[in-house]
């Protein structure tokens, strides 16, 4: 019944996968793990499909298709500030340089506001 309700794009809260994380490229895979390790250390459900899997549109569509609520793209600047680039499911602008920091809070009140 849940399925049918939100036609497979389950709110965050209830998504078996909430945030997957995309590298730019295999360099970024170590910075992508790091953020991985944080989001499941913070009770969240996240997985990264590495850089070498594919281009990285190809990757970003093929998560958009799984309805996942948040894909997460980090390249070189975001390694080095500490930052991801948000793109929240059903919106076409993505937010850039968003502090990890920031983004584990907004999800955790967006979860915690549903239990």
């Amino acid at each position: 019944m849940l399925v049918e309700h939100y036609a497979g794009a389950f709110p965050a809260w209830l998504a078996p996968v909430q945030v997957t994380v995309l590298p730019v490229s295999d360099r970024h895979d170590a910075y992508g793990f790091r953020i991985v390790d944080r989001l499941k250390a913070e009770g969240f459900r996240a997985e990264m499909v590495d850089g070498s899997a594919g281009q990285l549109g190809a990757r970003i569509r093929k998560a958009k298709t799984e309805k996942v609520p948040y894909i997460l793209v980090v390249g070189d600047s975001d390694a080095e500030n500490g930052t991801v680039g948000v793109n929240r499911r059903g919106s076409n602008d993505p937010d850039r340089d968003v502090a990890v920091d920031a983004f584990v809070e907004q999800l955790a009140a967006e979860v915690l506001e549903h239990r």
